[in-house]
């Protein structure tokens, strides 16, 4: 008998049903299985007690698929677009410190309380930190765009940013996964430049076609849920910054995730299921919780609105937003649920009332706007309120409405 012939055959090893990783830790990536992505260890790593590092991050992952003015490389493109020591370099890292330490970082505190903070205290720390120290550079260098005009510094002071920005994510990276307790202030502000870098780049996108803004939303959550997961761990001190801006704004969250549903009387009509409306809607008691959950922080905001005006309190309580939006909420932004995008419409009237803020800018109303414009003619009447409010809150902006019935803004030529 032929021996051969009783070999059985080789089995086919099935393929991993899983997509790749591409934001994954090293190890993950090199041994080719799924990476939860969570920080600042991951699963697997916590499984096998191993150190997690990420060299990556999803920080760099583009807002549009458009390019933007204020989008920036991947970190991997870091350190070959990182200006070599220079007498140039000096000069300019000189003129950024200045920018942020007269003006920028005053300028981005939510309030008074947090002034310190940002316009003496970062300055001091960033000698201790690279991702510090170049995400105020970063910010500097937008403001100087925004005040002076891109051409204030050499080779554009938006190319500027996109640089201090992307060597900014790529020392940030190393921060986190190293935090302790001596640098969680820094890692926590850090994180907090971060955002504000990320909501410019917002507002400078594309949004013809409009791509509802559901990375703005993950990337800022993510930041957020990184630190309060690594602060965790390292264990609550009265005495720090991040423990106190974390407290700050307790009474906003339920342990840095959106309150439990509330009175949501206000925009009950938001959750109208008839017929017309929930024809092939995805539904499910997870997504029900997730709206009234939305919805509870959103009629709170608006009270708070009511009862104070453009104060700051609204203020910092419409940038934690995006900082607690639930995973699934941000899932249907990212679908495109009309339901989802009305209620974001909502937020973004809010945040209209503070468009004289540079880093706001116009974006509350550009955004409430390029939703009003896809959105299903069903589904119109839902933004009466957002689209009468900032007609309230910016006079100076004219809307009308085209043959389809979308909004369409102008503005107004300021009198002599």
């Amino acid at each position: 008998m032929d021996s051969e012939s009783t070999i059985p055959p080789r089995r086919r090893v099935p393929k991993l049903g899983h997509k790749k990783s591409m934001f994954g830790c090293q190890r993950c990536r090199a041994r080719r299985v799924k990476c939860n992505e969570e920080k600042p260890v991951c699963y697997n790593c916590k499984r096998h007690g191993l150190p997690c590092n990420y060299d990556r991050d999803t920080f760099a992952k583009k807002v549009s698929p458009k390019p933007a003015a204020t989008q920036v490389p991947t970190p991997n493109d870091a350190e070959e677009n990182e200006p070599p020591e220079s007498r140039s370099r000096r000069l300019l890292e000189a003129r950024l410190m200045l920018q942020y330490t007269t003006d920028t970082g005053g300028s981005i505190a939510a309030d008074g309380r947090t002034l310190g903070f940002f316009s003496q205290l970062i300055p001091k720390l960033a000698f201790r930190s690279d991702a510090l120290m170049y995400s105020m550079y970063c910010l500097a260098a937008l403001n100087i765009s925004r005040v002076y005009g891109d051409s204030e510094l050499e080779g554009g002071a938006e190319n500027v940013a996109n640089r201090y920005f992307s060597m900014a994510v790529r020392e940030h990276n190393k921060e986190i996964f190293q935090v302790n307790k001596d640098t969680a202030d820094i890692v926590c502000l850090t994180s907090c430049l971060m955002r504000v870098t990320a909501l410019i780049q917002l507002q400078n996108r594309s949004r013809e076609p409009y791509t509802p803004p559901w990375h703005w939303l993950a990337l800022t959550r993510s930041s957020t849920a990184t630190f309060v997961e690594a602060y965790q761990q390292i264990g609550p001190d009265p005495d720090s910054i991040a423990f106190q801006l974390i407290r700050g704004t307790s009474h906003l969250h339920d342990k840095g995730k959106l309150p439990q549903r509330g009175d949501i009387e206000r925009l009950q009509h938001l959750m109208d299921r008839s017929k017309e409306l929930s024809i092939d809607e995805e539904w499910d008691a997870e997504i029900q919780d997730t709206y009234e959950r939305t919805l509870t922080f959103i009629c709170n905001a608006m009270k708070l609105s009511d009862a104070e005006g453009a104060s700051s309190n609204l203020f910092r309580m419409l940038l934690l937003f995006p900082m607690l939006a639930d995973e699934r909420y941000i899932k249907l932004v990212k679908e495109g649920s009309s339901r989802a995008l009305v209620i974001l419409a909502h937020f973004f009237a809010m945040l209209s009332r503070f468009r004289n803020i540079w880093w706001v800018g116009n974006l509350g109303i550009d955004e409430m706007h390029a939703i009003a414009n896809v959105l299903p003619e069903e589904w119109q009447y839902l933004l009466a309120w957002p689209l009468d409010k900032i007609k309230l809150w910016n006079p100076d902006i004219q809307i009308r409405r085209d043959s389809k019935g979308s909004s369409v803004q102008s503005f107004q030529t300021p009198r002599e």
